[in-house]
């Protein structure tokens, strides 16, 4: 775990001097083309036989000075990966030209669907953890915790060659015990429990191009039944493009916005604001 906190670490150095130069429970309801997102390669380890096992070429992050002006906005998904809903989103990014955040449950990772997590990755979205089992973890022992997180770290890891950066907690249930043994910032987001069947595709669309603002963490899902979430997205993007959005990752938006997320302090952030919430 120590291992991805420090290549986290690197990233969001690297902003800050250029700076200085499902959750299934109820959550609050208040573009690049893939060619041109850039690669950063990274080598992690000391010794020449690990420089060769260990060269990995990881996404670019758009920096503060790059963001400067944007009206910015992470759009993120839960519960994936899969060949289906997981598919459709990344269709929509790749049309559209835009990066999106994944929080991915490591027991959903096949075969299969890890090609969605590379395709993903090629078009410059970013991949994160929502732990192996989606358990509620508050009910988790320390050792268990550390497990869960360890294992879905590993599977990113190996599937497109970068650690996870951020953690979104299942249900968004968190406790004193989690923020001691997960070494990533938490994240949570606003949403319009898209999870629900009885939310319509209207409901969605309405919730993406009226409710979203500048700043924001979305937070929908991705699950292999949640069509209606893909039809929404699908609808909504060109609205929020026209409205003046820049679709960013995660790290791409706390970037933006001059802001270090904790992995230390007890936040859980819906907003790239120092407190995490709306300011």
């Amino acid at each position: 775990m120590a291992r991805y906190k420090k290549l986290f670490a690197a990233v969001f150095a690297t902003a800050a001097i250029t700076l200085s130069g499902c959750g299934n429970s109820p959550v609050p309801t208040d573009g690049l083309p893939a060619e041109a997102t850039g690669a950063v390669t990274t080598t992690v380890g000391t010794t020449t036989a690990e420089t060769s096992a260990e060269e990995k070429t990881v996404n670019k992050v758009r920096t503060a000075e790059e963001l400067a002006g944007k009206k910015v906005i992470a759009l993120t998904f839960d519960d994936g990966p899969n060949t289906g809903v997981t598919g459709e989103i990344i269709d929509i990014a790749g049309q559209y030209g835009i990066k999106v955040s994944f929080f991915v449950v490591g027991q959903e990772i096949t075969p299969e669907s890890a090609e969605m997590m590379k395709r993903a990755y090629s078009l410059g979205c970013e991949i994160n953890s929502h732990s192996y089992t989606h358990s509620d973890m508050t009910t988790l022992d320390a050792d268990t915790i550390k497990e869960e997180m360890r294992k879905t770290a590993e599977l990113i890891y190996d599937t497109v060659g970068e650690y996870p950066h951020f953690f979104r907690p299942p249900y968004i249930s968190v406790n004193s015990t989690m923020y001691e043994c997960i070494d990533l910032p938490f994240i949570s987001g606003i949403g319009c429990n898209d999870w629900e069947d009885d939310v319509s595709v209207e409901k969605r669309v309405r919730f993406l191009t009226q409710k979203c603002s500048d700043g924001e963490i979305v937070l929908l899902h991705d699950q292999k039944t949640n069509e209606k979430t893909a039809e929404a997205v699908r609808q909504a993007v060109p609205v929020l493009l026209e409205q003046g959005f820049e679709f960013v990752t995660v790290s791409e938006l706390f970037a933006a916005k001059g802001i270090t997320p904790s992995s230390t302090d007890e936040i859980i952030y819906n907003f790239a604001t120092v407190s995490g919430q709306k300011e």
